[in-house]
C-alpha cells in the first residue's frame, strides 16, 4: 500500500523532496498518513452530512469552513507524524520547510478528498443534500 500513497503524496513527480520523499517512502510513512486522511475525511464528511444535518448548516460557506478544518486536522497529522519519525533516524534535522510542504499536500488532497466523498454521500442526507452546490 506503500507504493500506492507514494505516487499521489509525491505527485508523480511535482512534489517529490528529495531525500525527505525517500526517507518517508524507506520508512513507510506514506501508509499511515493517507489512510488516515481517506478514513478521517469520509468519517467527518458522514459526520457532517449525517449528524451535523441542521438546515442552519445548509450553506456552501459552512460546509467551506468544515471542509476547511478537516483539512486543517489532515495538515497537521502529515506534519506531525513525518516530524515525529524522520527525527528519530536523524540526531540533527535536516529537513526544515520539508514538514510544512508535506503537510500542505496532504491538506491539499483532503480538500480535494472531501469534495469527492460529499458527492459521494451527500444525497442520502435529509437537510444538506444540496450542499456544497444545489442540484
Amino acid at each position: 500500500m506503500n507504493d500506492v500513497f507514494a505516487p499521489l503524496y509525491e505527485g508523480w513527480g511535482l512534489f517529490y523532496l528529495n531525500t525527505f520523499s525517500d526517507d518517508l517512502y524507506n520508512n513507510r510513512l506514506y501508509l499511515p498518513v493517507g489512510w488516515t486522511l481517506l478514513l478521517s475525511t469520509a468519517f467527518l464528511m458522514a459526520v457532517y452530512y449525517y449528524l451535523v444535518n441542521h438546515p442552519r448548516f445548509n450553506r456552501w460557506y459552512h460546509w467551506l469552513l468544515y471542509v476547511g478544518i478537516v483539512a486543517i486536522v489532515n495538515f497537521a497529522v502529515a506534519y506531525f507524524v513525518s516530524y515525529n519519525e524522520i527525527n528519530l533516524l536523524y540526531e540533527e534535522d535536516p529537513y526544515s520547510t520539508q514538514y510544512y510542504t508535506f503537510g500542505l499536500v496532504n491538506f491539499l488532497y483532503a480538500f480535494v478528498f472531501s469534495t469527492l466523498f460529499s458527492y459521494i454521500i451527500r444525497w442520502w442526507s435529509i437537510n444538506c443534500a444540496t450542499t456544497p452546490i444545489p442540484q
